[in-house]
């Protein structure tokens, strides 16, 4: 079985922080490759305007360029109407069956994840993996992947690893102000946001 690592995300847009999860991740789990999965229409950012699925998509695989053990997967992206995390995993084990599947999610997602769609169709798909940002939050995590594992089956485990204080948020807000995001993104996800005028 190959062991496939999957982060899911807006990526609007995706930043450092994004990449240097997966590489953190494959290192402690011993993972073969991991792949970036672009929501399409995420249902929980409706407060805000989203790029569009394909900007997105697109800027994924820039920051993939080079990268065999890394893969950008468009599923959701060409999915119609809303997608949910239950049915993109299901779909996956459908078409990779000998592929085992790690959704990685930040510790804050841990905290929510008894409101996600139908918690069990996760947990039967793919162990579940949250990054424990802060030291201070790992015991709390780790208490609350306990009870998420009792009450939905399946297995939930916490990651710690180096805070990595950055965000999509603080690079549309540079880009806004027309700040370079030199260093916090790949060079070519910089320049096709400047190219394309994005979060101006």
């Amino acid at each position: 079985m190959r062991e496939i690592g999957l982060v899911g995300g807006t990526f609007d847009p995706i930043h450092i922080g994004h990449l240097l999860l997966g590489d953190r991740a494959a290192e402690a789990l011993s993972l073969d490759e991991v792949w970036y999965l672009p929501a399409g229409d995420p249902y929980f950012k409706t407060e805000r305007g989203v790029s569009p699925a394909k900007t997105r998509l697109e800027m994924v695989r820039l920051a993939l360029e080079g990268r065999a053990d890394r893969r950008v997967c468009d599923l959701e992206v060409r999915r119609e109407g809303r997608s949910y995390t239950c049915e993109t995993l299901e779909e996956l084990c459908r078409l990779y069956p000998d592929s085992a599947f790690t959704f990685l999610v930040g510790g804050d997602c841990l905290c929510e994840f008894s409101r996600w769609r139908e918690p069990e169709r996760i947990l039967a798909c793919a162990h579940l993996a949250a990054v424990s940002r802060e030291g201070k939050d790992l015991a709390r995590l780790q208490k609350e992947a306990k009870k998420l594992s009792r009450r939905f089956g399946g297995e939930v485990t916490v990651l710690p690893l180096p805070a990595i204080e950055l965000s999509s948020t603080m690079l549309r807000e540079r880009a806004k102000k027309g700040l370079s995001l030199r260093y916090l993104t790949p060079e070519k996800v910089e320049a096709y946001i400047a190219e394309n005028g994005l979060y101006r």
